[in-house]
């Protein structure tokens, strides 16, 4: 099945491998996902028969299938999703042959399984006592054992019979089973009892795993450094012992999920053991250019560095008299990048949507979005869901002391409040009672801001535009800071006012919290995000505006110095390392005050080591 996806030959040699065990230890950055994707199809143009790709997450799954989703009948052809997914389908389909005559409810919420546990203690006559006389630490901790233990029995594969040659306490078995049958009076299973229900109907009933083994031509599994005891075995019995068809793809050094009793070992030891696979190892790196991780590298000398690379890439550091140049230079760049569309390091045509542009803070792309709009280049936000975070500490304030109006039993915000605002008091305090205690003129503006809004929120707009004239702020960093949260905010009410006829404090609130007032939530174009929201995500070409000193590092940051300075350098350098091929990092000579006054800045402190351009629009 003809792919025009490029492979190097490292690559090729797994794609196109004879049939058999395979073992691909692939190192860092060295295209695991694209090797296991390409390899399922060019197995589907070798058989009628359906191939089984494995992976642990949700999201690793859709990639693979987003990337084979012009092969037609694709769902039909092949299973692609987690271990867990392919679990639950064996037991719709099979799960009458061990008890559950419809598919059980699944229970994944930790919280709801603390709480079956509770029960389960009190159903042990000999231990409910103990339990009801310890401390709620206590409690708490035992909870968690006893949750660890089932865990740790189930992802073992042992049965109830054998218990007790793993734990010479007669209370655990007991709470063990009294778990497992409050659960089975729910008509309910527990996120482990997924893969140990699986593997019991293969294993009592031979008939049922051979109909699966002859079913799938290959199975491959994705990051199979991270396999754990019960799907290792729940793996062997879904193989063909005959055709042993079977990949395996992972970094023994990049396992983290040993809290779930994972280890490379299932990889590294028993499939060698048990397999005798061919070993192929990846050691070519495709997730950053060289350009990008030496600007990595010399922003955090300490830091992973990966060999091998293969694309050169590009970093450039450019200076613009203002954020106004600074935005269009960068609106020029993207539209001649697309225009021109294919490169030598970079794979494929580059789209708006292969491009994002970072900075540490939301309010810097006011700028960029007037001259990506003038431009008329497409983009949209990477949102953060759930509440609008406040950057300034009076907006924060208002924000707390706007939850209590609306809620006057709040005391989880009430306390919040209290502490930001240094009042030491017991009582169930208003926001009117609060405001006669506390010292420092802008917050008590911001007290008075709440008190003066209307239910209906009338008067919003109005109240926060006097508020922005009027308020007094020392500092222009943080006087810039509340600014922007007023406009923000501002912005927030109109996107919630365009959509409801009835409108109330209490509504636009909930809204808010709901991502329902959020601007530009279309998800095409060139992302716009702030660094936190990007973490885990990578693009190929990055382009970080704002790296002025005290916008990037932050102003608050710089004062307090220590770890927070440290922290704000792994931001930077988590931003660097989302570029895949090619980065451009720009900052402003000169940056205005939302007040019309425009202040001189310098390079961020991080960045002066390195070699600057001078850029005009």
């Amino acid at each position: 099945m003809h792919s025009s996806v490029e492979l190097s030959p490292q690559q090729k040699a797994i794609v196109f491998a004879e049939n058999g065990p395979i073992y691909v230890k692939a190192s860092a950055g060295s295209g695991k996902t694209r090797v296991l994707t390409e390899r399922v199809r060019f197995l589907l143009g070798k058989t009628n028969k359906k191939i089984l790709a494995l992976t642990f997450t949700n999201k690793a799954g859709q990639e693979i299938k987003e990337r084979l989703s012009e092969i037609e009948d694709i769902e039909k052809r092949s299973f692609i999703g987690t271990f867990h997914g392919f679990c639950q389908s064996v037991l719709e389909n099979h799960g009458n042959l061990i008890g559950y005559m419809t598919m059980p409810h699944i229970f994944e919420d930790e919280a709801d399984r603390l709480e079956l546990i509770e029960q389960a203690v009190n159903q042990v006559a000999t231990y409910a006592s103990t339990y009801k006389g310890m401390s709620a630490k206590d409690k708490k901790d035992f909870r968690y054992r006893a949750l660890a233990f089932i865990s740790k029995v189930k992802r073992g594969l042992i049965s109830e019979e054998d218990i007790g040659n793993h734990t010479d306490n007669e209370n655990t078995i007991l709470l063990y089973r009294n778990y497992q049958d409050i659960l089975r009076s729910l008509d309910a299973i527990d996120f482990d009892d997924l893969l140990l229900c699986a593997y019991k109907v293969l294993t009592s009933y031979p008939k049922v795993a051979r109909l699966y083994q002859r079913s799938f031509y290959a199975i491959c599994v994705d990051e199979a450094q991270d396999l754990n005891n019960a799907q290792y075995n729940f793996l062997r019995a879904v193989v063909n012992p005959d055709e042993p068809n079977i990949m395996l793809v992972g970094d023994p050094n990049q396992s983290i999920f040993h809290f779930n009793g994972s280890s490379p070992d299932f990889m590294d030891v028993n499939f060698v053991r048990d397999f005798s696979p061919e070993v192929i190892e990846l050691t070519e790196n495709y997730r950053s250019s060289i350009a990008v991780l030496d600007a990595a590298r010399k922003l955090v000398p300490e830091a992973e560095y990966y060999e091998r690379m293969v694309k050169p890439g590009v970093f450039e550091l450019h200076a613009a008299e203002n954020e106004k140049i600074e935005a269009e230079w960068v609106a020029n760049r993207i539209f001649d990048i697309v225009s021109a569309g294919k490169y030598d390091d970079i794979e494929g045509q580059v789209t708006y949507e292969r491009i994002a542009v970072l900075a540490r803070n939301k309010y810097l792309f006011k700028p960029l979005e007037e001259s990506l709009t003038k431009a008329g280049l497409p983009f949209y936000y990477k949102m953060t869901p759930g509440a609008v975070k406040f950057e300034s500490r009076l907006l924060y304030v208002f924000d707390l002391a706007m939850r209590l109006k609306l809620n006057p039993r709040d005391d989880l915000h009430r306390s919040r409040l209290f502490k930001e605002l240094g009042v030491d008091c017991a009582e169930q305090l208003h926001v009117e009672d609060i405001t006669d205690l506390v010292d420092g003129n802008e917050m008590k503006q911001a007290l008075e801001l709440v008190l003066s809004l209307k239910d209906d929120g009338s008067n919003l707009k109005k109240c926060l535009e006097e508020f922005k004239s009027k308020v007094i702020v020392g500092d222009d960093n943080e006087r810039a800071m509340v600014y922007n949260d007023v406009d923000e905010l501002l912005v927030h009410w109109v996107n919630y006012a365009k959509q409801t006829g009835n409108k109330s404090l209490h509504k636009f609130k909930n809204a808010m919290a709901l991502g329902q007032t959020h601007p530009l939530t279309q998800h095409s174009g060139v992302t716009l995000s702030t660094v936190h929201t990007m973490k885990g995500q990578e693009f190929d070409v990055v382009f970080i505006i704002g790296l002025d000193d005290e916008t990037f590092p932050d102003y608050r940051a710089v004062r307090k110095g220590g770890v927070e300075l440290t922290q704000e350098k792994n931001n930077l350098y988590v931003a660097f390392t989302r570029s895949k091929r090619w980065l451009f990092a720009t900052w402003p000579e000169n940056r205005l005050m939302p007040w019309g006054d425009y202040k001189r800045r310098s390079v961020s402190r991080f960045l002066r080591d390195f070699d600057s351009k001078k850029i005009s629009a």
